[in-house]
């Protein structure tokens, strides 16, 4: 379902997008704690790789989300665009579940066939 809601948003920001000719947010992936661009064939770690996102929405996707306004494109537009962003580079993958006050994993699909006889 999250999948479905994820393709409906993209298609649709991206009609938006065309008629205001708003780029697609990028970011590069930064050398930690530098501003050098990694080489090419480079992976970071996840817990850097986590890093280098929040550093691109604070440096890159707020400041293209303040220009877009400030182009006076509708401010829900904008919003979406950022919105966008954030669910596909910043929210966690797997449906985690509070419980308790507790973030609890979901329990593991198991794909066996169990045959019951009785």
């Amino acid at each position: 379902m999250m999948i479905y809601k994820s393709l409906f948003l993209f298609v649709f920001a991206n009609l938006f997008n065309q008629a205001y000719n708003l780029e697609q947010i990028t970011c590069p992936k930064w050398l930690p704690n530098t501003n050098k661009i990694l080489p090419a064939g480079v992976e970071l770690s996840m817990d850097l790789e986590l890093a280098n996102r929040v550093r691109c929405y604070c440096e890159i996707v707020k400041a293209k989300e303040k220009e877009c306004l400030d182009n006076n494109v509708p401010k829900n537009i904008c919003l979406e665009r950022t919105q966008n962003w954030v669910d596909n580079n910043l929210t966690l993958r797997e449906n985690f579940q509070l419980v308790n006050g507790n973030l609890v994993a979901p329990l593991p699909r198991r794909d066996r066939m169990i045959n019951v006889t009785p």
